[in-house]
């Protein structure tokens, strides 16, 4: 009987000091980054932390990180092995998507790791973070082209620790600031709607694209959806480009960002290829069509009115 209780006093005594050699990763510096407003309802982001372990440890732990979307179902399930180097690592989440009205919650619970995987038993408590609804709520963004000049308007519903927008042009594949728009709302806060503008000097003969960064006091940000404005001197209300296209890729570009469309592409046989129904942005991209002659249809169901235009995919 003495030779068991020393058994297993010798056991606990073995994973206590297993437990005090290999402590628990510490999780530091979760946020929500990356935040893009999808037109939607809807805001995509990522998840960034830190995790900090034991340098002696032999066996490395792992955190499981769980998005909740103001439920009970996780909305992303993501693993990770904590780095056995001093000071530990930073590690980003797969993009995941949550309604942009709704807070979320962060879901993190510390394993030790076994064959690479988040297994093998909890280690420590569960850790939740509930995150507020997003600082500033964009309710719309348009871009338009009045003859040499593209004048933006955006309007917000409310603002939490605002310091303003930065407005972002691409005519050539970069993407550049080009102003710096202060927040109209008294220390950075508001709960009514509050209306910007921004008129740019823009004679390019090709497409250019626009885009709202906007930045919080502590530097954080998020974009808008891109708006898309045709040329100096280009007409037509829908613009298709490349056309011809050598890889089966074409963008789509609308006059009208606040128009709802359904969008469909038929082939000579009159065969419906691609479809899209309730299109709110004022751009798309269709790909993977190929080589051959199409009909893009645009119908606005609130009006009524339909435009046509050929698509011509060329071979490589």
């Amino acid at each position: 009987m003495k030779k068991i209780l020393f058994i297993i006093l010798f056991a606990a005594l073995g994973i206590a000091a297993f437990s005090q050699e290999n402590p628990c990763p510490t999780v530091t510096g979760v946020r929500r980054t990356n935040i893009v407003n999808n037109g939607n309802g809807t805001c995509s982001g990522t998840i960034t932390l830190n995790i900090q372990n034991d340098v002696s440890n032999a066996n490395p732990k792992g955190v499981l990180v769980e998005v909740l979307c103001g439920s009970l179902t996780p909305v992303l399930t993501q693993c990770f092995i904590a780095s056995t180097v001093p000071g530990g690592a930073q590690y980003t989440t797969n993009s995941f998507t949550c309604p942009c009205n709704e807070p979320i919650t962060i879901r993190i619970t510390r394993f030790t790791a076994s064959n690479g995987n988040c297994q093998g038993g909890t280690c420590g408590n569960v850790i939740i973070i509930q995150e507020s609804p997003l600082p500033v709520e964009l309710t719309s963004f348009t871009a338009k082209r009045i003859q040499t000049n593209v004048s933006l308007k955006w309007e917000t519903a409310s603002e939490q620790n605002n310091s303003g927008f930065a407005v972002e042009r691409n005519t050539n594949g970069t993407w550049q600031q080009i102003a710096f728009v202060p927040t109209k709302a008294q220390g950075g806060n508001s709960s009514s709607s509050i209306a910007y503008d921004y008129n740019d000097l823009n004679s390019t003969k090709g497409i250019s694209q626009y885009r709202i960064k906007q930045v919080d006091f502590d530097a954080q940000s998020k974009y808008s959806e891109v708006r898309t404005v045709r040329g100096d001197g280009q007409v037509g209300k829908t613009i298709v480009y490349p056309n011809p296209s050598v890889d089966g890729k074409v963008n789509i570009v609308f006059e009208d960002a606040t128009v709802i469309r359904d969008v469909s592409v038929t082939d000579m046989s009159g065969r419906t290829i691609k479809q899209f129904k309730s299109v709110t942005n004022n751009n798309m991209v269709i790909e993977n069509l190929s080589p051959g002659i199409y009909s893009l249809r645009v119908f606005v169901p609130a009006t009524g009115e339909q435009a046509v235009q050929k698509i011509v995919v060329n071979k490589q």
